[in-house]
């Protein structure tokens, strides 16, 4: 392939990510991030909330900035958590991931756990491949199967020997591994 050929396969390539870039509302993918981000919050607030009337539990919230392609620079909140002399964070990593819709990370004095917004029905991490050449892009056997849309829900990581799985996002497992990142 001679300079002249890449150069014009460059120019064809580019326009079309520049033309898939201009048909995404980056602004919406924005707010509904922001939207999950603060329904997960609730949600462990809610959990929580009979050990903060308690006064076992404090919670405070602290801001951050991400910045991300596309997206720009915005201002959300961390999660702090204080429980007895232990102290955890949520900390919202991002919207723009591979294989997910956004990544909270609970960190605690020994150790980490990942909350990954996932399609409501995936149980784990899914690999697609895609073949391409000169002529175009063909689809593995998987990638054909009938795309349908996806419905984003909050999920558990769960590292096992061979594989990523995912965990109901449900109070029991909250709690699981909030004492699990303290050391409890």
């Amino acid at each position: 392939m001679s300079i002249k050929e890449l150069k014009s396969f460059l120019k064809k390539e580019n326009e079309k990510i520049k033309e898939v870039e201009e048909k995404i509302d980056w602004d919406k993918q924005k707010s509904e991030w922001l939207e999950y981000v603060n329904s997960f919050y609730s949600n462990v607030q809610l959990w929580l909330q009979p050990l903060i009337d308690e006064g076992e539990v404090n919670i405070k919230f602290e801001e951050i900035h991400l910045v991300e392609d596309y997206i720009g620079t915005y201002t959300l909140n961390k999660m702090l958590i204080k429980l007895a002399s232990k102290e955890v964070v949520l900390i919202p990593i991002g919207t723009l991931l591979i294989g997910t819709k956004g990544r909270i990370d609970m960190e605690g004095s020994v150790g980490k756990v990942q909350f990954l917004l996932a399609d409501k029905d995936s149980s784990g991490i899914k690999v697609t491949v895609k073949v391409s050449n000169i002529n175009g892009t063909r689809e593995s056997k998987a990638a054909k199967e009938e795309k349908k849309e996806v419905e984003w829900t909050w999920k558990m990581v769960r590292r096992g020997t061979n594989r990523i799985q995912f965990d109901e996002f449900n109070e029991d497992n909250f709690s699981s591994a909030l004492m699990e990142v303290m050391g409890v």
